[in-house]
């Protein structure tokens, strides 16, 4: 898997997962990463992934370094920014792209909207836990999922719940 630096804005990233150990399995996981980049490069199906990776890039380059907000943020750690790669390059298909900002702990965020009363905040941090927070209507929703690669189905359903999918 290979993932953009902080100081190289080549964004390359691999959203495909594996638990195969074999050739067989990697022959595999290559063939999925690339149909997958092949359908991101596409007009209808690709132009908004496109664009939420180049914002990312942005917004943890701009937040590398101590105090990046005046108000002494911590800084954007490589971690945690290969963590939230990793995280968009696994959101499906299909899902509309977040929007991206930083945290002053040093997490990245993103973050989708409906409404006052229908949004989602989802946070990276740099050991790679989701940290969460809905408003659902009159419903609050709020946690923390482990992530191992693949976008977990909790997150999955608030994301679609807030974008009415």
């Amino acid at each position: 898997m290979t993932l953009a630096t902080l100081d190289s804005p080549q964004l390359s990233y691999s959203a495909v997962p594996t638990r195969g150990a074999g050739p067989e399995a990697h022959f595999i996981a290559k063939q999925s990463e690339e149909g997958q980049r092949r359908l991101r490069e596409t007009h209808s199906l690709g132009l908004g992934a496109d664009r939420a990776f180049e914002e990312l890039f942005v917004v943890a380059r701009e937040c590398r370094s101590q105090n990046w907000d005046g108000y002494g943020a911590s800084p954007i750690a490589s971690q945690t920014f290969n963590h939230a790669c990793r995280f968009l390059g696994a959101l499906p298909l299909g899902i509309p792209a977040p929007s991206i900002g930083a945290e002053p702990d040093g997490h990245l965020t993103f973050e989708w909207h409906r409404s006052l009363r229908w949004t989602l905040s989802i946070s990276v941090s740099p050991e790679g836990d989701l940290h969460y927070a809905a408003l659902l209507g009159s419903s609050k929703v709020y946690g923390t999922e482990p992530f191992f690669g693949e976008t977990p189905s909790r997150i999955l359903e608030l994301i679609r719940q807030v974008s009415f999918l």
